[in-house]
C-alpha cells in the first residue's frame, strides 16, 4: 500500500505508505498506520514519520492509503480505506478522508470521524471479498471530487461529491502541546 504525491516537494518525492512490520521492525504493526516517506531519486527512501493511525473500535481500526492525494485550497485531500475488525462476522472496508498540511504533509489538519462510503449495495456486499469498498482513483473537477472505488474485490464503483462537502465532513484534529 503506497501512493506518490503528484508533485515533488523541496526536490523530494513523497510517498504515503502502510509499512510492513516484517520489513520495518521499528514501525507500527501492519495496517495500524500510514507513514510518509521521502526520496531524492525514487530508489533511496527515508521515513519521515507517522501521518495517520488507525482508531480502535472505530470504522477505521486498520488503515491504508487510497489514490494519490489532491492539492486543494484546504491542504492535501487524501482518501483512505479503513477496516472495522470488531464485527464477528467479517471485516468491513470503508472510505474516509484526511486533510494534510500543504507544506508539511506529516501534519494532519482534519479527518473524518465517520466513514464517507460503506458497502451497501449488493455488488459491494457480495463478491470475492464481501463487505468491501476501497478508494482507487480520484480527480477534482469544477469543485467536485470524482472517486473510482473497488467493491467486494469484484467490481468498480463511481461516486461524486462536492469538495466542500468532503472538507466539511473532516473535523479539525487537536494538536498535542509540545512535550506531551
Amino acid at each position: 500500500n503506497g501512493v506518490l504525491f503528484p508533485v515533488r516537494q523541496d526536490g523530494r518525492y513523497l510517498l504515503l505508505e502502510r509499512p510492513n512490520k516484517k520489513i520495518h521492525r521499528d514501525m507500527p504493526a501492519t495496517g495500524d498506520a500510514i507513514v510518509l516517506s521521502s526520496s531524492p531519486d525514487l530508489v533511496h527512501w527515508r521515513t519521515e514519520g507517522v501521518v495517520l493511525k488507525g482508531r480502535p473500535h472505530f470504522w477505521d481500526e486498520l488503515i491504508g492509503s487510497g489514490p494519490p492525494p489532491v492539492l486543494t485550497e484546504h491542504g492535501w485531500l487524501h482518501l483512505y480505506h479503513g477496516v472495522a475488525t470488531h464485527f464477528q462476522a467479517a471485516n468491513i472496508y470503508q472510505v474516509g478522508a484526511v486533510l494534510l498540511d500543504r507544506d508539511d504533509p506529516t501534519r494532519v489538519l482534519a479527518r473524518t470521524d465517520e466513514n464517507l462510503l460503506e458497502p451497501r449495495e449488493l455488488w459491494e456486499l457480495t463478491g470475492q471479498v464481501p463487505s468491501v469498498v476501497f478508494p482507487s482513483g480520484m480527480f477534482l473537477a469544477e469543485g467536485r471530487v470524482h472517486l473510482f472505488y473497488g467493491a467486494a474485490d469484484t467490481a468498480v464503483g463511481y461516486a461524486v461529491s462536492s469538495l466542500d462537502r468532503l472538507v466539511a465532513a473532516c473535523r479539525p484534529v487537536k494538536r498535542r502541546a509540545e512535550g506531551e
